[in-house]
């Protein structure tokens, strides 16, 4: 099960995590920031891999592209 919360800029998000983590129940406290995506993320997304396994095929059938539209699409989330 998941909880979504929307918190303004001015949120105390290290008292919120400490907060959270102490309540019986709560497995895994991670605050994820819409707006910014680290590479890590974005390379761990099975999107990401998908797009990398398809550019990968089409190399080896001769269908070479220095980047796809679905490959940019999916790193700038478009």
């Amino acid at each position: 099960m998941e909880i979504t919360l929307e918190l303004d800029k001015s949120a105390d998000i290290p008292f919120l995590k400490n907060a959270l983590a102490k309540l019986k129940g709560i497995k895994n406290v991670r605050i994820k920031d819409e707006e910014t995506n680290s590479f890590e993320t974005i390379e761990n997304s099975p999107e990401f891999r998908k797009i990398i396994d398809k550019s990968r095929e089409q190399i080896k059938s001769g269908q070479y592209v220095e980047h796809s539209k679905e490959l940019m699409d999916s790193i700038f989330r478009k």
